[in-house]
């Protein structure tokens, strides 16, 4: 590979440029001609500004652009540029030129050299550009190593403030390359267990990573040393580790192993606070450092991880490369806007091959579920082969549009005015919205977004469940019919009645169905039906949303909507359904999946289904293993359950959705 390194320092308010190349060239120190450090100051706060407003750059920016790349690529230094270069474009196989741009002054760290953008075109930037690969160098007496992979490459997320939204949304966004077998998740370290000696504890004991992805704040000491924020004290006084004591009890704790840390910025992070503690890290213990200039909305964070790891980690010639990667990552996400440039990439070599995957053996996902059925828990094994009560809850992926409509919520909130909105759930952030913008145009957002445009999908977990379940009581809180859809297609010898809130504008109670055994349309009349719950099934839609045959009623969106809904829960039952139901439920086991303790959503749900007494028999809760619920739910979910009431399993529901269907099939032992 063919390399050029850019030099620059600062001599009081102007730039210094000087330049070595792979080949032996070296260019003599230059000034930037144009561009003090108050004007690459500006510059850089207007693509701060385009990156956090989710825009694209205005036109005076990319007049900037075009006009440093002319002042940086010039005379002697674009001599050798231009010939390394083509002299990259001859190779065989074809190779890109990588540019490492070295400083070590936080205030040239600070400016976006991955935006500069060739004179003579619209938009060829150099951190999108195939041909040339840009980087921050960092000078390290670390030896630059790449490090083979037969199997996954091992990824473990840390996020030392706890935003469990995040790491869910980050696991759900690399759902392909895990499924595939190219990445392997490692149990997240969150919140207090990111304290000391607790994190170095879980490190050491963790399965050596090869990636870590840390979800948080950075910033600085008295001293200017860089840091990272830990969970604050039981005194709410703020903690702190700083970035070489974590580089060296990564370094003693992970050897070889580590090649990649990525620094992503949560909401509301300092600008540049990261860039320091990436050069620190870089220079002491990984060969590359991604970390955020800025910080970018969640769903814009997960979009760009996906795209990274994928190109990272792909059976393909790139992978294995982080500047590729990254390169190919911001091209997928400069037609959003700016944000493409918000993560840049510190490297310690002249190579940005981090991982050989010459003989690597991956496994899929789905394999490896079906291999280790035999480790199902019992008290779930055996639950599943006889009634029980089904509450399925908040799955995020189940639902398409809800990403969509929660990102268009706050962005709106965001041009109105609100402060925090990075920082709220879909829930308050639709309370939020329907208190600024009102109630109707909310349900016309929803509309929108979820359900009326997309054709419906039923989760292979849901049909899986959907067919172990017997005749009785269940509760959905999805806003989609996917598990009376379900349902229909798996009994059709069996009645379904589904009660869920009225439809919009109407005044009554409630939305009664019903898809009668036989039948194949379902039906709102059903004056003087009562089902019988030892042979039909009765389905409690509480959140609303669309019905089985497309009519929209009253969606549970926002906390107020949560609450009159659980105060008017009696209503939707007709009258002499109510009791059987609630008899039912509380005279069987019950499956909870997509439950959350940490929701009070949930928990007032539960409480009123069982009459906040623990279940008559020993119950599941299945928990997302990223939540880190289960000790929780063992221990009584804090008062809602006796002790030993519920069993917790930590899994995620595609791992579910495999285990129940091996067991079904006997393969289970």
């Amino acid at each position: 590979m063919y390399w050029i390194e850019i030099e620059l320092a600062r001599d009081q308010q102007s730039v210094r440029v000087s330049a070595r190349a792979s080949r032996g060239e070296r260019v003599a120190p230059f000034e930037l001609a144009g561009f003090n450090l108050g004007r690459l100051t500006g510059f850089a706060n207007g693509v701060r500004r385009a990156v956090v407003q989710g825009r694209a750059l205005p036109e005076r920016i990319l007049a900037d652009a075009r006009a440093l790349h002319g002042a940086l690529i010039h005379g002697a230094l674009h001599e050798v540029y231009a010939r390394l270069l083509e002299a990259s474009r001859a190779q065989s196989p074809r190779a890109p030129l990588l540019v490492r741009v070295m400083s070590h002054e936080l205030e040239l760290q600070r400016i976006p050299w991955e935006v500069l953008c060739r004179a003579d075109s619209g938009g060829d930037f150099l951190g999108c550009s195939a041909q040339v690969h840009v980087v921050r160098g960092v000078n390290s007496t670390e030896p630059h190593e790449t490090r083979e992979v037969r199997s996954a490459v091992r990824l473990l997320p840390i996020s030392p403030l706890g935003e469990r939204e995040k790491l869910a949304g980050l696991r759900a966004a690399l759902h392909e390359p895990i499924t595939a077998g190219a990445l392997e998740w490692l149990e997240p370290i969150v919140g207090d267990e990111t304290c000391s000696p607790r994190l170095f504890e879980r490190l050491r004991a963790s399965d050596r990573p090869h990636i870590i992805h840390w979800i948080g704040h950075g910033g600085a000491d008295p001293q200017g040393n860089p840091r990272l924020m830990l969970p604050e004290t039981e005194q709410g006084e703020p903690r702190w580790v700083t970035a070489e004591t974590l580089a060296q009890e990564l370094r003693a704790g992970l050897g070889a192993d580590l090649r990649l840390v990525v620094l992503e910025a949560c909401s509301g992070a300092r600008p540049g606070a990261f860039a320091s503690a990436a050069e620190l890290l870089a220079r002491e213990v990984a060969d590359a450092v991604v970390a955020h200039l800025w910080p970018v909305q969640a769903t814009v964070a997960r979009r760009c991880a996906a795209s990274f790891y994928r190109a990272l980690t792909d059976a393909r010639d790139s992978a294995g490369d982080v500047a590729a990667s990254l390169q190919a990552s911001r091209r997928t996400m400069i037609e959003r806007g700016a944000e493409a440039f918000s993560p840049v990439l510190y490297l310690r070599g002249a190579s940005s091959r981090l991982l050989d995957f010459s003989r690597r053996r991956i496994r899929p996902r789905a394999q490896v579920a079906r291999d280790t059925s035999a480790a199902l828990d019992p008290v779930l094994a055996e639950l599943i082969q006889k009634p029980f009560s089904f509450v399925l809850g908040d799955i995020p992926d189940a639902t398409p549009g809800v990403g969509s409509l929660q990102e268009n919520l706050r962005k709106t909130l965001t041009r109105r005015g609100a402060q925090g909105a990075d920082e709220l759930g879909l829930d308050a952030l639709a309370q939020h919205f329907s208190l600024r913008a009102g109630e109707p145009r909310l349900h016309r957002m929803f509309q929108r977004f979820v359900g009326g445009s997309h054709e419906l999908q039923i989760p292979d977990f849901v049909r899986i469940i959907a067919r172990q379940l017997r005749p009785g009581a269940h509760t959905t809180l999805l806003w989609l019919p996917l598990l009376e859809s379900a349902l229909a297609e798996l009994h059709p010898e069996r009645s379904i009645y589904v009660l869920q809130p009225a439809p919009l504008g109407t005044g009554e109670r409630r939305l009664v169905m019903v898809r009668r055994a036989g039948a194949h349309d379902w039906d709102d009349d059903i004056y003087g039906e009562t089902p019988d719950l030892e042979r039909d099934f009765v389905l409690l839609r509480l959140y609303g949303g669309y019905s089985a045959d497309s009519i929209l009623s009253a969606p549970q969106l926002t906390e107020d909507d949560h609450i009159r809904g659980l105060l008017e829960l009696r209503e939707m039952f007709p009258r002499d359904w109510e009791a059987p139901f609630i008899g039912w439920v509380r005279t069987r086991p019950m499956l909870c999946v997509g439950v959350s303790v940490f929701e009070w959503r949930h928990r007032m749900l539960l409480r009123w289904l069982l009459d906040q007494r623990p279940p008559s028999r020993v119950s599941v809760a299945v928990v997302s293993p990223e939540r880190g619920e289960k000790e929780v739910w063992d221990r009584g979910a804090g008062g809602l359950f006796g002790s030993g009431a519920v069993r917790a399993v930590a899994m995620d529901v595609e791992a579910l959705g495999d285990a129940i269907q091996a067991t079904a099939r006997g393969e289970a032992r």
